[in-house]
């Protein structure tokens, strides 16, 4: 129950038929007092000619042809009327009509009926000369079975049309969750980088289909925009590549024996800055060919216990030399299906990001672990960290939090991180580590 009224849908739906419901209940009330308030001017017209039939004995015989009136109308048969003539004491002098005797006028009153005992009725109440009265009253039983019956033919019709309108709510409900939840699925894979889907447009061409249509107009604009940006990016990288190649080499040619060293240094500083240079289009390159998604055939099984254990053995030397300590920690037998060189590179660019952002003196940690079922490698360093309003902001490309970008590094480490996590249909988890950052790479459950 908790579920339907947390969807949208189903509260839309529900809130129809209640309406629905409200506004047959406002109609139902509305015609009982109307079809009452008609059956009691009835039984009033039928009292008020009664009394005037009665009374127009008085322009005869006066109070004794009332009298005689009163007994004739009861002496020839069952009658829906009672009647009474009071004397002025109060005393009933003639009729049948069992009650103390009431004012002038319509009043609501109770008479004793000899076989169901007290009774409401509705009586009218005539001063006569010489103080008497004539009450002339009907029984307003009929009158509560009437309303009664249409009471119950009310409820009954009100269930079943809250029955009706309970079940056209759910069907109503789980058509528009299930057309929003195939927009939710398509919109949650799109997120998750699968920009080859496109929403579902069926044949009605209603709200939903023109909504998905303009949706996937959208998208294959936006899918053009990134597929063209790509490939500008690549192509960019790929051109400049062999040139700076050329002159690389060149510039390693240069050496020459016995030249002085300054010269040698500033050849050598010439072609580190090249191949810095050559690794930033090698990154860039290597982040395109990720997102194209075409890797997967190569995927095999993955020991990430193993894998970290190598990694950690082979920076362990590099993090001395900085001043700073990298622990293995691989806790419990994690596989995963994947490309073992691709996972190790990224695993190596978290490992040279704690390495250069940090301290001397900082503990890096690199590690597996298992959570819920899924297994877990992180790289983990207790430096400075990564406000937490800018962890998605560094996970873009050539984003870099130094401002004056003096620090090596080009911006696409955690970059290709993230895309060689994607290709894995794995997450990119920056936490914080309390103090310093940890970076883990969250991979989907193995089936058994």
């Amino acid at each position: 129950m908790r579920t339907l009224f947390n969807s949208a849908a189903y509260r839309i739906a529900f809130a129809s038929s209640l309406a629905f419901a409200l506004a047959t209940a406002l109609i139902g009330i509305a015609v009982f007092y109307a079809a009452h308030a008609a059956f009691v001017r009835q039984m009033e017209s039928s009292v008020d000619q009664a009394s005037i039939g009665i009374i127009a004995e008085l322009r005869d015989e006066g109070v004794r042809g009332v009298l005689e009136a009163v007994h004739n109308r009861e002496a020839g048969g069952p009658d829906a009327l009672g009647y009474a003539v009071f004397a002025p004491s109060g005393t009933r002098v003639e009729g049948s009509l069992d009650t103390p005797m009431p004012e002038t006028g319509w009043r609501d009153i109770v008479f004793l009926d000899p076989h169901e005992g007290p009774d409401p009725a509705r009586a009218k109440t005539t001063m006569l000369p010489g103080g008497y009265r004539l009450t002339v009253a009907a029984d307003k039983e009929p009158l509560e079975q009437i309303d009664a019956t249409i009471l119950t033919i009310f409820g009954i019709a009100f269930a079943c049309l809250l029955a009706i309108g309970l079940a056209g709510a759910l069907i109503l409900g789980a058509y528009l969750r299930r057309r929003l939840t195939r927009i939710e699925a398509t919109a949650g894979a799109i997120a998750g980088g699968d920009l080859s889907r496109r929403m579902a447009v069926g044949p009605r061409d209603d709200e939903f289909d023109r909504v998905a249509a303009s949706l996937n107009a959208m998208l294959d604009r936006i899918a053009g925009l990134i597929a063209n940006l790509r490939q500008v990016t690549s192509d960019l990288a790929h051109d400049l590549r062999t040139p700076l190649m050329r002159l690389r080499n060149q510039l390693d040619a240069l050496h020459e024996p016995g030249e002085n060293d300054m010269r040698s240094a500033r050849i050598d500083d010439a072609v580190e800055r090249a191949d810095e240079v050559l690794r930033l289009f090698e990154a860039i390159l290597r982040i395109s060919e990720l997102e194209e998604g075409s890797l997967h055939r190569n995927f095999s099984s993955v020991d990430l216990g193993a894998l970290v254990r190598d990694l950690g053995e082979a920076h362990e030397p590099l993090a001395e030399d900085a001043g700073k300590t990298l622990l293995v920690r691989v806790a419990g037998d994690a596989r995963v299906t994947g490309d073992r060189e691709l996972l190790a590179q990224a695993l190596i660019n978290l490992i040279e990001n704690a390495l250069r952002h940090t301290p001397p003196g900082s503990a890096i940690e690199i590690g597996v672990r298992i959570e819920a079922g899924r297994p877990v490698a992180y790289v983990a360093d207790n430096g400075p960290g990564i406000p937490a309003d800018q962890r998605a902001h560094v996970l873009e490309r050539f984003v870099r939090l130094e401002a004056s970008r003096s620090t090596p590094g080009n911006g696409l480490g955690l970059s290709l991180a993230a895309a060689v996590a994607a290709a894995h249909r794995a997450e990119l988890r920056l936490a914080d580590n309390a103090p310093g950052l940890e970076v883990a790479i969250v991979f989907p459950k193995e089936p058994r």
